[in-house]
């Protein structure tokens, strides 16, 4: 099976499968932009995105980890989810939006997609704590990350973290699955005026043990620029991850540039 990823803008990728192209948690506002966020703090946006929409051609489907803060669905990425025939995201997200083409999904349920591209593709739910305890977790709302397999994976699923630190429910979903390739949401995500040491997002060094307990074939960072909010930036993320001895699993995107992989 042909597996391409093309890194976009924060959490946004291109994931091509055989030719089923699937956009995540999609951002294309361009650089500049100022949002007010649900809990009061502003999000800043520091970078644009590699691709708009209309450098995409046709995308199948869109996994929205959710739907709540715009570093994960921006003014342009909403406008960006009516043009696409379907959506999985979480069960609140599905409400909010108002659209049909919306799935929501819970943790550990699946929803199988029919594509002649991809056969036996499915999508499942995972759990995220998008926060390092459990008041930023109540405060931030119902986040997802996804597992996708299908017929003919050699050597495991594909999963896609979402925004999340590392807690429990990491460990169950390495017990849950044979993982080959984490797409992992890192940047340790924080605003330290309010909220001191505390972070929303994986650690680097949390990143690494999420890689070493699923015993991962392909570790792919991602969510690690293009906001103010991102306190670990790519670089060092970078030299962190290589001194870890994980340069033989990582691949490190070129945003704009497909990575041709095997899963």
């Amino acid at each position: 099976m042909k597996v391409s990823i093309t890194q976009i803008d924060t959490a946004c990728m291109l994931i091509d499968i055989n030719g089923f192209r699937i956009v995540t948690d999609p951002a294309f506002d361009e650089a500049g932009g100022a949002y007010q966020s649900g809990s009061g703090r502003i999000l800043k946006k520091t970078g644009s995105p590699a691709l708009h929409p209309k450098d995409l051609g046709h995308v199948d489907l869109v996994l929205l980890s959710h739907d709540q803060h715009k570093d994960n669905l921006d003014n342009s990425g909403r406008e960006f989810l009516t043009m696409v025939p379907q959506i999985i995201s979480t069960k609140e997200a599905r409400e909010r939006l108002g659209l049909a083409t919306v799935t929501g999904i819970d943790e550990w349920e699946a929803t199988s997609i029919d594509t002649n591209k991809v056969p036996g593709l499915s999508i499942t739910g995972t759990p995220c704590m998008h926060g390092s305890d459990e008041e930023l977790h109540q405060a931030a709302g119902h986040v997802l990350g996804f597992i996708l397999e299908w017929d003919g994976q050699e050597n495991g699923v594909l999963y896609i973290s979402g925004d999340t630190v590392f807690f429990k429910g990491i460990e169950e979903i390495a017990e849950r699955f044979t993982i080959d390739t984490a797409i992992l949401h890192i940047g340790r995500a924080g605003f330290p005026a309010q909220i001191g040491d505390r972070y929303l997002t994986f650690t680097t060094d949390e990143a690494i043990h999420t890689a070493r307990i699923m015993h991962v074939n392909k570790l792919i960072p991602t969510h690690q620029e293009g906001w103010e909010h991102f306190q670990e930036n790519r670089a060092r993320s970078k030299e962190q991850l290589l001194a870890a001895g994980l340069g033989d699993k990582l691949v490190w995107l070129t945003p704009g540039k497909p990575a041709a992989l095997t899963i």
